[in-house]
């Protein structure tokens, strides 16, 4: 269609990429703009002090849940796939698609505006001049926009390197030192472990504790525990009975730490915030001692010295903060912004600081709905890439006019109440993501605005009754089986393109995660 929308994509990560296919294949003249020379973002290991993979990384969530809706992993690729096996897959995703033509790599975008007379997006290229868009969809900027550092007394005494785990490339860099890293994340994990036998000694001071688990239990993912089912169940509960949700999905969670792990009070797991950790190596190490397990930082007494919250004093080398990320729109015209701190949120402790997003659903401008949307702002418990993919199937069937959003009123109001809600957890939960979102809500919404027919299917209406009836069979496979992101594009509802292959894929990956069952029974048979 010659006058078909034009959209500007900015970001060509996991989160951009899936946006160009999705907006072009509803038929938008869609563009993707990356400053790097390379698609896939973050996944693509870099020397230079940005955020990305390390060579050795290693993804938490198995493939069987992490890909995209109608592109499964190969099948000589593992369960959890290695950080250069999730770029090529990027890489194939984009060849596969025919998205090369569109990406403009190599090409930095220095701000966005929006010009009123014209009403269209203004994007100023770096060296390149401004081009004029009819819709934009910004992927980058979102929950890791910039690195977060505390602030921390007496920090500028300290003589050593302090970095940002943003900056931590090379454990080998680390040799025979001292090293304090700071925090209890994914990548706190990550950069201790990875020191180990390197560093002469590893601490890891935090704050606050959290659920650790492997990455399998009893010979399979652990992620294949949480089934579409169980994520109804947990919605349903969390909506009427918020407290006891959060209190029984804590519960389940630590049961599955406790059958993986014998957790010591001295490594201060307790109390666990609410996003766990990942680590097949972690506990191990801490109990061979070659990570020990110290208080948060209280402050830099001198050169090498630091003081802990509980009055002990340790002498480090240097200081790695494995302390997240803040959000970053600078490049966006100021009145469209998205981020908002209100008061009650910054009041509450779990709020750390950082921005709330004024964002329907965390994707929808409130100025401009119909013609801006942001990504990388959602923080649920499902995997990046199956958020961004039914992300922009809603905005690509919204922007088409095929779903309708709720008025500008109860948009307002839905945001307000959500950061209400979210300013009352953080007051109890230490340091909530303010894109945290409940997850069957979220998932839910975004299902019904991109059409995907599984909330009528998978439901209890008529229409799920029926195909039931017709497919007793599948439609257990569906709820009871691998929550596979192929779910989402099984059914044909006349709105966002349906998956021919999506059936087979999920009896397949079913079938392979039953055989995985079946050898590990033999074996510990």
């Amino acid at each position: 269609m010659e006058d078909a929308p034009t959209v500007a994509v900015i970001g060509l990560g996991p989160a951009g990429l899936v946006a160009l296919k999705n907006l072009r294949e509803e038929g938008f003249h869609a563009t993707g703009f990356d400053r790097n020379d390379h698609v896939g973002g973050l996944w693509q290991y870099s020397e230079k002090e940005q955020t990305s993979v390390m060579q050795t990384t290693t993804v938490n969530v198995s493939k069987e849940r992490s890909c995209y809706t109608d592109f499964p992993y190969p099948d000589d690729v593992p369960s959890h796939p290695a950080a250069t096996q999730v770029q090529q897959y990027l890489t194939d995703y984009s060849k596969h698609f025919g998205l090369e033509p569109y990406m403009r790599l190599n090409t930095a975008i220095e701000q966005i505006t929006f010009d009123d007379e014209r009403e269209k997006w203004v994007v100023d290229v770096k060296g390149g001049g401004k081009e004029y868009f009819d819709k934009v969809v910004v992927a980058i900027g979102g929950m890791v926009g910039k690195a977060s550092l505390p602030v921390i007394e007496g920090v500028e005494r300290f003589a050593g390197p302090s970095v940002h785990s943003q900056a931590f490339k090379r454990p080998a860099d680390y040799k025979g030192k001292r090293v304090m890293v700071v925090g209890f994340s994914n990548s706190a994990a990550d950069t201790s472990t990875q020191l180990v036998g390197i560093a002469d000694k590893v601490y890891l001071a935090h704050r606050h504790g959290a659920r650790v688990f492997p990455r399998r239990i009893k010979g399979v993912p652990i992620d294949h525990t949480h089934n579409l089912r169980l994520a109804t169940f947990q919605s349903l509960i969390i909506t009427y009975f918020p407290r006891l949700g959060e209190f029984l999905f804590d519960k389940f969670l630590k049961k599955l730490q406790d059958q993986s792990f014998n957790i010591r009070p001295e490594w201060r797991f307790e109390p666990a915030s609410k996003v766990p950790v990942v680590s097949d190596t972690l506990v191990p190490c801490l109990e061979d001692g070659s990570i020990t397990s110290v208080a948060g930082i209280k402050r830099i007494v001198n050169a090498t010295e630091v003081e802990l919250q509980d009055g002990t004093k340790v002498d480090v080398d240097a200081i790695i903060w494995c302390t997240g990320y803040k959000s970053d729109f600078s490049m966006i015209e100021p009145r469209f912004n998205p981020e908002c701190r209100p008061q009650a949120w910054l009041d509450a402790p779990g709020s750390n600081g950082k921005s709330l997003f004024r964002l329907y659903k965390n994707v929808f401008s409130l100025e401009k709905p119909d013609s801006l949307a942001f990504m990388a702002t959602v923080h649920i418990t499902i995997s990046g890439f199956k958020i961004f993919d039914l992300t922009t199937m809603a905005i690509a069937q919204v922007w088409a006019g095929k779903s309708s959003l709720p008025s500008l009123p109860d948009m307002k109001l839905a945001v307000d109440e959500h950061h209400i809600r979210l300013a009352e957890t953080a007051k109890r939960v230490y340091n909530l993501s303010p894109g945290q979102c409940e997850t069957g809500d979220w998932v839910a919404a975004m299902d019904e605005l991109a059409g995907t027919g599984v909330n009528e299917y998978l439901g209890y209406g008529w229409k799920g009754w029926l195909f039931w009836l017709q497919n007793r069979k599948f439609c257990n496979l569906l709820m009871g089986g691998i929550w596979s992101p192929h779910i989402h594009r099984v059914f044909s509802t006349g709105k966002r393109k349906c998956w021919d292959g999506a059936r087979e894929a999920i009896e397949r990956v079913n079938e392979s995660v039953a055989n995985m069952r079946k050898e590990e029974k033999k074996k510990s048979g």
